[in-house]
């Protein structure tokens, strides 16, 4: 899934211009372990293939209350409500797991995902400029 997003939807996810993953991110992607990095995996399955469709995750710190949100929905999956329903799931699993609250980092002239944050109840914190895009801060708590 990953390498079929559009340039738009890679930069709103890694918040960086690149065309694929690395071999780095897709290592860092696929390192997963229920402690520290929580990941869901919207998948539909046609003609019993499994095809991706959009991924939440929230890595926490050392503390593990604290985590930080990070969401991707395939280009031909956007806008149809896809990425709410992983946002709540993701916020599900954050409680159950005691966490005390998600935040997210995310470009500003993403509207996207500013209406999916809204929705599900993320409070926008700030913005903080950088010297290509400007990044804003948004957070739950749980």
């Amino acid at each position: 899934m990953f390498n079929s997003l559009s340039g738009d939807a890679m930069f709103r996810r890694f918040l960086r211009s690149q065309k694929r993953l690395t071999k780095g991110d897709a290592e860092e992607m696929l390192r997963v372990d229920d402690r520290s990095v929580t990941s869901l995996i919207a998948i539909l399955l046609r003609d019993h293939e499994g095809q991706a469709m959009g991924e939440a995750r929230y890595v926490t710190d050392s503390t593990g209350r604290p985590g930080e949100a990070a969401m991707v929905v395939a280009d031909e999956w956007q806008n149809r409500g896809l990425g709410t329903a992983l946002a709540l799931d993701l916020i599900a699993v954050a409680k159950r797991q005691g966490l005390s609250k998600l935040f997210a980092y995310f470009d500003l002239e993403n509207e996207s995902i500013i209406r999916v944050g809204e929705k599900v109840g993320f409070k926008l914190a700030r913005k903080e400029g950088k010297t290509d895009y400007s990044l804003m801060k948004a957070e739950i708590g749980l």
